[in-house]
């Protein structure tokens, strides 16, 4: 009897998951870097990222939309980038579990940024004569 308890209440733990979210989270870190040293102001989705500087590591939202990333630095004309999403393979454990599948597309577990590393190759202002 204690065996069959033990036996629902692992299958239900596990029916009750959702595991893109507890695995991987529903935020991803990415690390972006340039050809500029000096300090840089990153706006990530509308969220300004003040005087950083290259290398630098954030965490990315999942979700289903891309992500809009806009480098800005004196002396630089502004560089924008786009970040695709692509499936989380972790979801898959998720089997015929609605309720997981759900969590994880609630979360934006079920989807990640394309690439964990971007890179950004800002021109310098030219100056007109």
């Amino acid at each position: 009897m204690k065996k069959s308890i033990s036996v629902a209440i692992l299958a239900t733990a596990l029916m009750c998951s959702s595991c893109a979210t507890i695995f991987t989270g529903s935020k991803k870190n990415v690390t972006f870097d340039g050809n500029v040293r000096d300090n840089i102001t990153l706006t990530i989705d509308g969220r300004k990222y003040n005087h950083v500087t290259f290398p630098y590591t954030v965490k990315i939202d999942g979700g289903f939309d891309e992500t809009v990333v806009k480098a800005e630095a004196e002396g630089y004309n502004p560089e924008m980038l786009y970040i695709d999403k692509t499936f989380n393979y972790v979801s898959i454990i998720n089997l015929t579990d609605v309720l997981g599948w759900a969590i994880d597309a609630a979360t934006g577990a079920i989807m990640k940024p394309e690439f964990k590393f971007y890179e950004f190759e800002m021109q310098p202002i030219s100056e007109q004569e």
